[in-house]
């Protein structure tokens, strides 16, 4: 019952504070572009000082961090790193959202490994290490005073997370376990934060949310996946799912990874995830292409009634080719990304609203 009144009061609260969208990127690769050397530009050609800055100068409002455990070999995006680039945004005054993943590598709905410092141990056992080191990293945050404005408990969990003991093949009570122990940590340290659940898809979303109900869990946020090349192509179609899902589930919608593609074409030997036949008819694979697909879907969502719609974050728009023309381990993502193989800043970032 107090989760279901704190709901009611969340949404309420919603309504007057998300009346303007969230328009967000998920910068998760900065570090690592910076690191490799790329030396972004902006849409006149002069290079960008202060990369973070000049993305809050365009109008983005909140980032997306992700964070694994004990990153695999390769990766990035350990505690230590998030929470250094949560005070570069945070000082800037960017609203933070921070994407645990629950595991060391990718979390997805085909992945959503155990951290392998906790594998081996009983569901309770694996219950108490996430909330003891989602509690030690939410502290972390306040010692260095900062608040997120959101809280995303786990990546896609489409199939469950922490598998296979928080897994929904047999019911979605042991989820709902993991995730309300989740939010009253969340709130322990951040009661004005908002929890967020994420799934893969718009087209799925409705029916997790409502399973998720049945068993007495409902987050303060619905967060979703919604990529044309996989997910709705209609704009208008997005809209009205995004309405369906926050008439079903009572709470704010999120479309927490988005993008679109600018061009087939490519900048490493990399494979890239974007390709010819991806397209959403009536927006090529262009720079212009790709900023009318935004500021469509934009319009789309700003028809929707205040607390529908908390707004949208690009997935990955610092993600170019780093690493050479000839890697074949660089970036599957350089022609989805917001700048061009140059490294300057596309046309898209108008969207963002900024000057």
């Amino acid at each position: 019952m107090l989760r279901a009144i704190n709901v009611l009061l969340i949404l309420a609260f919603s309504q007057v504070a998300f009346s303007q969208l969230w328009k967000g990127v998920d910068a998760s690769f900065l570090p690592e572009m910076l690191g490799d050397g790329v030396l972004y530009m902006d849409q006149d050609g002069a290079g960008i000082e202060s990369p973070r800055q000049w993305m809050a100068e365009q109008g983005v409002d909140l980032v997306r961090l992700r964070v694994w455990h004990n990153p695999s070999p390769g990766l990035r995006s350990s505690w230590l790193e998030v929470l250094q680039e949560a005070k570069r945004w945070d000082s800037l005054g960017v609203s933070l959202m921070i994407d645990y993943h629950f595991s060391d590598t990718w979390a997805d709905p085909a992945h959503q490994e155990t951290p392998a410092a906790w594998s081996g141990g009983s569901f309770e056992e694996v219950e108490v290490s996430m909330l003891c080191w989602l509690e030690c990293t939410l502290k972390a945050l306040e010692a260095n005073g900062i608040e997120p404005a959101m809280v995303q408990l786990g990546n896609e969990i489409d199939p469950g997370m922490l598998l296979p003991h928080g897994g929904v093949g047999d019911g979605f009570s042991p989820l709902a376990e993991l995730l309300h122990g989740g939010h009253d940590a969340v709130d322990a340290v951040f009661p004005d934060c908002m929890v967020a659940v994420h799934v893969s898809s718009l087209e799925m979303a409705t029916w997790f949310f409502g399973e998720l109900a049945q068993v007495g869990y409902v987050p303060d946020v619905a967060a979703v996946s919604q990529y044309s090349k996989w997910h709705l192509q209609d704009i208008d179609g997005i809209a009205d799912a995004v309405l369906e899902l926050h008439e079903m589930a009572g709470i704010p919608v999120f479309i927490a990874e988005t993008a679109y593609a600018w061009t087939a074409d490519w900048a490493d030997w990399t494979d890239n995830l974007w390709w010819f036949g991806d397209e959403t008819p009536g927006y090529p694979f262009t720079p212009e292409g790709q900023l009318a697909y935004f500021d469509a879907l934009q319009t789309a969502l700003d028809q929707l009634e205040p607390g529908v719609c908390m707004g949208w974050c690009y997935w990955a728009p610092d993600w170019v080719a780093s690493q050479g023309e000839t890697s074949s381990e660089g970036s599957p993502w350089e022609n989805a990304a917001l700048f061009d193989f140059d490294w300057q800043a596309l046309p898209a970032w108008d969207v963002f609203g900024g000057p």
